[in-house]
């Protein structure tokens, strides 16, 4: 017995030695790991907040600096996205804000004249053209003519309808249910194509896209409220668009047969409403004008991406001019900026997670 405990004793020796150097070495292969992690997070750290300081350091500069027009522009971004829209409080008052804001709260001060619109026939909407010569031809016949726009910063495209008459709206099934996707919205209505159109209730980013802000006219029909004015923009039965300040009495008196609320207007007879009264930020947008012979031009410009940041009022305004608009307005811009068309979406939405619903959408047939 004493012998079988002595060797016992003795494996025992010499067993826990290398059980003890086992775990000394797995504990310094894991005490090095936890070294190198803790560099890995500790440098990331630093770098987020070497970052966080260096862009509060470039807000400040933005809010604070000496170019007013480069902070109402840096303001107006931040507060068109939503998601950033608390950077432009960094610095700034909520009065400050509100002012910068506010600016072109009453851009439209003229009433809208429909003579400066001549509709030509359907049969010599194509003849018409040798008076557009400076524009981008409709070289296969069919009335509709797609162009590819770039600038500084920004590119986008642009459809131009030759024939007003077969531009409508759409909606959804269901008045305030939820969206259509605008690619849902043409196959729904036999469209060949269209853009986005007005905006809708989204309180916290997650509407449903179905429930329109302001008054909505679709084949005649008034769906919103109609008794207070909004800027509007409307094609009347002669397929002339009119843009201004509207209410559902005076979209029937004037035979509004499709139209939906939003702004801000950019042009109006003939006249480019001012830049001063007009801050913008740069973002994804979306605008809708008419030329003197009725063509209806649709506008999107990508933005929030790479390839474009995105653009402002005043190069919306700018481009619609370019292309011969005697009237034009902004429409819901953003996320929501789409344009389909030839079975598929010409544009690059900003959003990761693709279209959004829509509550409305300019459509062509």
């Amino acid at each position: 017995m004493k012998n079988k405990k002595q060797n016992f004793e003795m494996t025992e020796e010499r067993v826990n030695p290398r059980l003890e150097r086992e775990k000394k070495i797995r504990q310094e292969k894991l005490n090095g790991l936890m070294t190198v992690l803790d560099r890995i997070f500790g440098f990331m750290l630093v770098t987020a907040l070497v970052v966080l300081i260096a862009g509060i350091g470039v807000v400040y500069v933005l809010t604070k600096g000496p170019s007013e027009s480069l902070r109402d522009e840096f303001v107006m971004t931040m507060l068109e996205t939503r998601r950033f829209d608390f950077m432009s409080r960094l610095f700034l008052t909520s009065e400050e804000v509100s002012e910068i804001r506010n600016v072109g709260d009453d851009t439209v001060v003229a009433d809208f004249d429909s003579s400066l619109i001549s509709i030509a026939s359907a049969d010599a909407i194509g003849a018409a053209q040798m008076d557009t010569a400076q524009f981008a031809q409709d070289d296969d016949g069919d009335g509709i003519i797609f162009e590819e726009i770039k600038g500084p910063g920004y590119a986008g495209y642009m459809i131009t309808v030759l024939d007003p008459t077969r531009v409508l709206v759409g909606m959804p099934d269901t008045y305030g249910g939820v969206g259509l996707t605008l690619e849902e919205m043409v196959n729904k209505y036999g469209a060949l194509g269209g853009i986005n159109a007005g905006g809708f209730k989204d309180e916290g980013g997650s509407g449903l896209g179905g429930q329109p802000e302001g008054l909505t006219i679709v084949d005649g029909v008034c769906y919103g409220d109609g008794s207070r004015e909004s800027v509007f923009v409307g094609l009347d039965d002669k397929g002339i668009m009119h843009v201004g300040y509207y209410t559902a009495w005076s979209a029937e008196v004037n035979n509004i047969k499709n139209g939906v609320s939003f702004g801000p207007v950019l042009i109006m007879n003939g006249q480019p409403v001012n830049p001063d009264s007009l801050p913008s930020g740069v973002n994804p947008r979306t605008a809708i004008g008419q030329r003197s012979d009725g063509a209806i031009l649709m506008l999107v410009i990508d933005g929030r991406q790479a390839h474009s940041m995105g653009a402002t009022y005043q190069d919306c305004m700018e481009i619609m001019l370019s292309r011969g608009a005697v009237n034009a307005i902004n429409m819901d811009g953003g996320s929501s900026t789409s344009m389909y068309y030839n079975g598929e979406y010409v544009n690059r939405n900003s959003s990761t997670a693709g279209a959004r619903p829509l509550p409305t959408a300019f459509l062509f047939r």
